[in-house]
């Protein structure tokens, strides 16, 4: 029988101004029964009490440091140059894992030659109208061109890749996609595993600059799949955007609360 080992992983979360939802993070970290764990918090230089709540559990966190940053994706990249993990997952402020035995549920896959690992993410969605939520597991890496095959939160990336290749910056909304997209050029070899791995609130995508977002992602999807295909691609999400979406958003506002929920249900958009 083979025995068991663990690969160092390296656990991330940055933070900026976190107070309400950062010791809900750091406990479902240092709570994960993975024999060997590494555990790294940026903070993004907090004016709240962010900071006096990570302190409390400096005994935990491995190494931390709190300095303003340019940005997420920055505070991400100054996160990967001090890890020294195998493995490295980004779990920032107001994101954790499913269960206390999450990491320890992938242990066959990091001990893989895999160069990125995708599990699935519950994820909620909180509007003015409900809570909903939605269990993902991850798109085929073959759609990365056009989607992020799951969240960052789900996603656990070989240190040694994540180093060279890191997230750019210029990238507001898409950074970690665009590393995926450049990584799946270049033939790393990605596995995904069937299993509940983190819960990510994605209630902020719906702040996104919409045309912002379409535009990065037309911009990291060039050279995996014809023009013509991107084109009929966000071509389609600009009309979307630009045309259905402000007439949905026109009819929604005369639609009672009611109707709109039972709508989601036979739209199958309710969640679970």
């Amino acid at each position: 029988m083979m025995d068991i080992t663990y690969p160092k992983v390296t656990i991330v979360t940055v933070v900026r101004n976190g107070e309400k939802v950062i010791e809900k993070t750091i406990k479902s970290v240092i709570n994960q029964n993975y024999p060997n764990l590494e555990y790294i918090v940026v903070d993004g230089d907090s004016q709240d009490d962010t900071k006096s709540i990570i302190l409390k559990y400096s005994q935990y966190i491995s190494k931390y440091i709190s300095e303003p940053d340019s940005g997420i994706y920055d505070a991400m990249n100054k996160a990967a140059k001090l890890a020294s993990g195998v493995w490295i997952n980004y779990m920032n402020a107001g994101d954790y894992f499913y269960a206390n035995d999450s990491l320890s549920s992938l242990t066959e896959a990091l001990n893989s030659d895999a160069d990125v690992i995708f599990a699935g993410v519950k994820e909620v969605l909180v509007d003015d109208l409900e809570t909903r939520y939605f269990h993902k597991m991850p798109r085929p890496i073959v759609e990365i061109w056009r989607y992020m095959p799951i969240c960052h939160q789900a996603t656990m990336v070989r240190l040694s890749c994540q180093q060279e290749y890191g997230f750019n910056t210029s990238y507001i909304w898409c950074a970690d996609h665009d590393m995926l997209a450049r990584m799946y050029r270049d033939s790393k070899k990605f596995v995904s595993q069937d299993v509940l791995f983190c819960v990510f609130d994605c209630s902020g995508g719906s702040t996104r600059e919409i045309m912002l977002y379409i535009k990065e992602r037309w911009k990291l999807s060039k050279g995996l799949v014809p023009l013509y295909t991107r084109l009929i691609q966000y071509g389609g999400e600009w009309i979307s955007c630009n045309i259905w979406g402000k007439l949905i958003s026109i009819i929604k506002s005369f639609l009672p609360t009611s109707t709109i929920i039972k709508l989601r249900r036979l739209r199958g958009t309710a969640g679970i």
